[in-house]
């Protein structure tokens, strides 16, 4: 959609006359204080006048290079000629101009779709018979402000829609109508997970048989174990116990030498 370059210049032609259409929209907190800001220094600056400016800077320049500059100077015919294609240069560079400072504008807004909605509420206030059918290119990847509407109720395009008839539209289907889909599937689900039960019981009853007989074989073994190392106890206590009886003999024998 275009972009309204021309109502923007007609409209906010001064800082004041710009405060004054955008100051209803951010009391209401639509926009940003810094888009509004930006605006009031922006919309009504010196590039509305870039293209009117440099077209009369081609044609000036080429008009003075061909009548007194060039030698021999060229004719009122050609100079005409050379003075307009100049100035439509010109003019074509001021419009290039302009628009890529409105580019930049919209670059440094904070909420491009707020600002957007915020000049369609202009364009209502001063008078507007038709919408601005135009949306910043940002717009789309901003989110939506559903709370604030600065002062008018619904979106633009709800506004201006003349008379849309509501019955065009499809009704949706009826809860009725809607067939449950997982009906067959969870039975399905649920004679399978049945199956599985089944399956892990008959294993578990195996394994506990099993389990049972090793359990009972490694009971008998340390069982077997325990006695063993009971009985090598014993007999190594009854060992301990010679050897001191021995040592206790050798002792009074040496006593009993020693006495005579």
């Amino acid at each position: 959609m275009a972009y309204p370059i021309q109502w923007l210049d007609a409209t906010f032609n001064t800082r004041a006359r710009t405060e004054e259409l955008l100051r209803p929209d951010v009391e209401s907190e639509l926009i940003t204080p810094h888009d509004f800001q930006l605006a009031a220094a922006f919309l009504p600056g010196l590039h509305r006048y870039w293209p009117y400016g440099y077209a009369m800077l081609g044609s000036g320049a080429a008009a003075g290079y061909a009548r007194f500059y060039r030698r021999p100077p060229a004719s009122l015919n050609r100079t005409s000629l050379l003075a307009t294609v100049a100035g439509f240069l010109g003019a074509t560079y001021g419009q290039f101009r302009r628009a890529k400072a409105h580019w930049t504008f919209t670059q440094l807004l904070d909420d491009p779709l707020a600002f957007s909605q915020a000049l369609e509420n202009v364009n209502q206030r001063t008078g507007g018979v038709r919408p601005l059918t135009w949306t910043l290119q940002r717009a789309k990847d901003a989110p939506g402000r559903e709370d604030v509407h600065g002062d008018v109720p619904r979106p633009a395009e709800d506004v201006w829609a003349s008379g849309t008839d509501s019955a065009t539209q499809p009704e949706p289907a009826p809860k009725s109508a809607q067939v449950p889909a997982t009906s067959v599937s969870e039975t399905t689900l649920k004679n399978r997970w049945e199956e599985i039960r089944a399956a892990n019981a008959r294993k578990a009853g195996q394994s506990s048989s099993w389990d049972a007989l090793r359990q009972n074989h490694e009971r008998s073994r340390m069982q077997g174990q325990n006695g063993a190392a009971g009985a090598d106890r014993l007999s190594g206590e009854t060992d301990r116990a010679q050897e001191q009886a021995q040592f206790d003999a050798l002792l009074e024998a040496e006593r009993r030498i020693a006495s005579r």
